[in-house]
């Protein structure tokens, strides 16, 4: 894929991405008003949709980044379309079998399970009950989550990347419609229901696009076959690498689940990590989405200076929106989630938390983006033991923080803490890929990298100063203007000072 191929298809799924993540903030502001921050309901609601989300990372993530899609993509290069797409339907049917036993152990123990997620006993009353019950209605989104991420592995390696990116656009549409039509004939529990249909949704609407590529499912359990022992072997090494998104935040919840009388805690983490990776993800997704495809035929072919070039420019262009959209989101912490959450039942108490926890979350954004996407260059050289140790660092250094910072900065704590311990694996991938001659440092870039900060930090002084001279009209206002005189003066210095990310010349 050409460089301005590249970079329009990073646009169109940057804006794609951008209305199904706008749909979800909207969603979890209808969450937020409907529930608040520090009801039963709330808090119940936020451990039953979060858990199987993280369960389904932590077992089988692996197997979808990891491995699935660089073994297929070399299937494709090497023995054909046709034996690749008997490969995917056999990794297909293996998913289904794994996540569907999964999900019959995992709602027999329900309870335990939701109690040592949070291990708190300042609760509201009926809060582990209710919990219960809507984990068991929810655990199956491993299985349609299973599915739809198999099927989107599929559909990124032969250059389909608008539907995949499109699939959060439906599924939050089906909640929302919920939202506006039922909630109040079927509260909390139909919800879980809608949540399942719009994850179901997810997988169905790529189906036709795999028809169109003449791709077949037949559903088969071959436990020997070579190209499924090699994804098993690839998968194995790097599983913990998955690890690290959702065990720190089950950590990060389990740390804040006692704080302030166990009313915000939960909630305040969960809706800050939320926007925090909504707000991030939009780029970093549809960049480390676009490139991992690429990254593994590269990789299949070994093209190496290709696949250097490819990961080197690559961070460059992470580090140029992702460090003001860093200090940006730092700066607007307060005022985004007043205007997003705040209303109904998610009152000033509840604005006030959940922004100092966005706060000390955003600063990590670096880090997150560095993360993904150089994990994602590891896998795609079926290098397991790098990511292995950055996952096993940034994990530790947030469970040892999380509870070390809790009685020094509340809430602030745990978010830090994440944010330090994505921030510390990030490096630990770029010094291993700088040892091994993929990443590339010469002078322009530290220098250019220098401009890039020094601008990122001008443009958070210059969003604090006009915030505060803002406070009393609207807070769309509020928010809309200091970022766009913020982000203008960034873009502006950029170019004259010759960054040449301001080109868009991406990849």
């Amino acid at each position: 894929m050409k460089p301005d191929k590249t970079a329009r298809t990073v646009i169109i799924m940057m804006a794609i991405t951008l209305i199904g993540k706008a749909m979800g903030i909207w969603r979890d502001r209808m969450q937020a008003i409907s529930f608040g921050a520090d009801t039963a309901e709330s808090i119940a609601f936020a451990q039953a949709s979060m858990l199987p989300r993280n369960f389904l990372d932590i077992m089988f993530a692996a197997a979808f980044s990891a491995s699935f899609i660089p073994v297929f993509n070399a299937y494709m290069e090497t023995k054909g379309k046709r034996a690749a797409f008997d490969l995917a339907a056999l990794f297909i049917s293996v998913v289904l079998v794994l996540t569907a036993g999964v999900v019959l152990a995992a709602v027999f123990f329900a309870r335990p399970i939701f109690m040592l997620s949070l291990g708190s006993d300042a609760l509201p009353d009926g809060t582990a009950d209710l919990g219960v019950v809507l984990l068991r209605y929810m655990f199956p989104l491993m299985i349609l989550s299973g599915l739809a991420f198999s099927l989107t592995g599929v559909l990124q390696s032969l250059g389909e990347f608008r539907i995949p990116a499109a699939m959060s656009i439906v599924s939050n549409g089906i909640i929302l419609i919920y939202y506006f039509f039922f909630i109040d004939y079927f509260g909390v529990q139909g919800l879980a229901v809608a949540f399942l249909i719009g994850w179901g949704m997810q997988g169905i609407i790529q189906i036709p696009f795999l028809i169109k590529h003449k791709f077949r499912f037949r559903f088969r359990i071959d436990f020997k076959d070579p190209g499924l022992r090699q994804i098993g072997a690839l998968a194995l090494p790097v599983l913990v690498a998955s690890w690290i998104v959702p065990i720190n935040v089950m950590v990060n919840v389990r740390a804040a689940a006692g704080l302030y009388g166990g009313e915000f805690g939960v909630n305040a983490i969960q809706f800050a990590h939320s926007l925090y990776t909504i707000v991030s993800g939009v780029f970093v997704l549809s960049v480390a989405n676009v490139i991992f495809p690429k990254l593994s035929r590269q990789a299949a072919n070994n093209d190496n200076e290709g696949f250097s070039v490819t990961i080197n420019e690559t961070v460059r262009v992470l580090f140029f929106f992702l460090l003001p959209l860093s200090f940006g989101l730092m700066a607007l912490s307060q005022p985004l989630v007043g205007l997003i959450l705040g209303g109904g039942l998610f009152g000033e108490r509840a604005v006030e938390i959940t922004g100092t926890a966005l706060f000390y979350f955003a600063s990590g954004i670096v880090g997150y983006g560095l993360l993904i996407v150089l994990t994602r260059a590891c896998y795609a050289r079926q290098d397991g033991r790098t990511p292995i140790l950055a996952a096993v660092v940034a994990i530790s250094a947030n469970a040892i923080l999380s509870f070390a910072l809790l009685p020094y900065m509340y809430i602030a704590g745990p978010a830090l803490a994440s944010a330090i311990g994505n921030s510390v694996g990030a490096l630990i991938l770029i010094v291993s890929l700088t040892q091994k001659g993929v990443l590339k440092w010469p002078g322009r870039v530290f220098a250019d990298l220098a401009k890039m900060a020094a601008l990122a930090i001008l443009m958070f002084a210059i969003v604090l100063f006009i915030g505060r001279h803002v406070q009393e009209i609207h807070l769309l206002l509020q928010v809309i203007i200091p970022a766009a005189i913020g982000g203008g003066v960034y873009l502006g210095l950029s170019a004259a000072l010759g960054i040449k990310e301001m080109k868009l010349r991406l990849f």
